[in-house]
């Protein structure tokens, strides 16, 4: 049981059978988290979200106006020779989906941009060309690729900018056999960001946006309670089977946080309830209030719940940077009000609260991890002067 049990309070701790075969594995924010494997008719013919609502869905993340900014306001600190010299840069975007962020920039940045989309995906690589296809004098160059061979599939110190949006944390939830990269492993993103390192020019730019974990004590308990029971297509359910194979996206917020507890590993040994108040792990809300968005169909829902959104804190990132060579440009938690944030909660949906029933909103709780490392110039500076010194000899 986590920290929450209190001698003066009455929870029961409801142990739900797992709808998971469960493969053992390591979390650093949890001993006991495991590796997840969907099983069941349900889910047996597909455990991959519908393209086309995934594309929808991450294209109108692309489209909100803050992120774009970031982004805009971290190509501005790219400090290479071409940057100096006005010339053309490149952007690669790491897991591009299809595309919609470098079509997003391209109506901010010089027409001469190189834009690079990597993803392992066919399909949404294929989906970003048809939608380039409408545009004028604009191609992004589609690559098939992972994430871990950046610094193979470009030469050393060929790229300006690298961005990472929305993919630390698959890189972290997902086991990489290829790369002997275990599931819930921190070292998978410092592999990244090695290889990110050698692919980027002297002063270029990595760009990671992600989920944020909270950078406050991730294991206060806190209340989810007042959860809607009357917003849902069907009634309540009381029945745990009956629970388990009812279509998610008919459920009332009430069966909603259950099934997340029921269906998000990290979640099963961490919930305690108190009539229809769950009280879980600050980290375990921001992870609810994200998950709880991926309802569009029964497989985004199956597919989006295998991931551990929150990563790493600011700290921990820079902590890498400096071990891998990086200079930290930013690394910070970002928290958005309700009511322009994009995981909002609606009006009668649920309430947060402190152990101590003091309201909470979304502002007490980081949304999102914003990061811009920069790879020195020095090694660059330091082969420029020597090669005008050996000039210099060469010219007496």
């Amino acid at each position: 049981m986590f920290e929450a049990q209190r001698d003066d309070m009455k929870i029961q701790h409801i142990n739900f059978t797992p709808l998971l075969n469960i493969n053992k594995g390591r979390n650093p924010q949890n001993n006991n988290v495991h590796r997840l494997n969907f099983t069941g008719d349900k889910f047996a013919k597909s455990t991959e979200p519908d393209l086309k609502t995934y594309i929808d869905k991450m294209s109108a993340k692309m489209s909100v106006g803050k992120n774009v900014e970031f982004f805009l306001d971290a190509l501005k600190t790219i400090d290479t020779n071409d940057r100096r010299a006005q010339k053309p840069l490149s952007i690669a975007d790491i897991g591009c989906c299809d595309g919609a962020l470098c079509r997003t920039l391209k109506d901010f940045l010089p027409v001469s941009t190189n834009y690079y989309g990597i993803d392992l995906s066919d399909g949404m690589l294929e989906a970003g060309r048809t939608a380039d296809k409408t545009l004028l004098e604009f191609k992004t160059n589609y690559i098939q690729g992972n994430a871990y061979d950046v610094d193979k599939i470009f030469s050393k110190n060929h790229v300006d900018a690298i961005i990472l949006s929305s993919i630390m944390h698959e890189l972290y939830s997902y086991a990489d056999e290829e790369h002997n990269e275990p599931a819930y492993s921190k070292d998978s993103i410092k592999h990244f960001m090695q290889s990110a390192f050698e692919a980027l020019k002297p002063g270029g730019i990595l760009i990671i946006k992600d989920p944020a974990t909270p950078h406050s004590d991730p294991y206060e308990p806190i209340k989810i309670c007042n959860a809607s029971k009357t917003d849902g297509k069907i009634p309540p359910v009381e029945n745990e089977e009956e629970l388990a194979s009812a279509d998610i996206t008919k459920l009332c917020t009430l069966d909603k946080l259950k099934r997340f507890c029921m269906d998000f590993f990290p979640a099963q040994d961490q919930n305690e309830w108190d009539g229809d108040t769950c009280i879980v792990p600050r980290w375990l809300v921001t992870e609810f209030v994200r998950h709880r968005k991926w309802l569009a169909t029964p497989e985004n829902w199956a597919y989006e719940i295998k991931e551990n959104y929150g990563t790493l804190r600011p700290d921990e990132i820079s902590e890498f940077a400096v071990e891998i060579g990086f200079d930290t440009i930013k690394a910070d938690n970002i928290s958005i009000p309700n009511e322009v944030n994009i995981y909002k909660i609606l009006d009668g949906e649920f309430e947060l609260r402190d152990i101590e029933d003091n309201i909470l909103d979304l502002e007490s709780f980081p949304m999102f991890l914003e990061v811009v490392l920069r790879k020195p110039r020095e090694h660059c500076d330091k082969f420029n002067q020597r090669w005008e010194e050996v000039r210099k000899r060469l010219s007496c």
